[in-house]
């Protein structure tokens, strides 16, 4: 099971050489799901790590607890069909 931290425990590190962000928890670069929350408590976002990175599983939701995307990363591109959009009810509205 991944570690999963709130994003308010996690501290910018800075940009690497390509513009890419860092996450450190700890001391250390962040490996694990960085989560974030609306100010109703509701889960907003679930987004990977590796190494301080973006990397892996990508997830923004709706309020309503129901997915508003998904998509993966690698290398801190999304990987090509991956990109899935969807309405408040869970329909799939686009994906590329």
């Amino acid at each position: 099971m991944s570690l999963r931290v709130d994003y308010k425990n996690l501290e910018y590190f800075g940009l690497d050489g390509g513009g890419s962000e860092i996450l450190y928890y700890e001391g250390k670069p962040f490996t694990g799901i960085g989560i974030e929350y609306y100010k109703s408590g509701a889960l907003l976002t679930e987004f990977e790590y590796q190494n301080g990175y973006l990397e892996g599983l990508q997830r923004g939701y709706h309020e309503n607890g129901q997915i508003n995307e998904e998509y993966l990363l690698k290398n801190n591109i999304v990987v090509p069909g991956t990109f899935k959009e969807f309405d408040q009810e869970g329909n799939l509205l686009g994906s590329f």
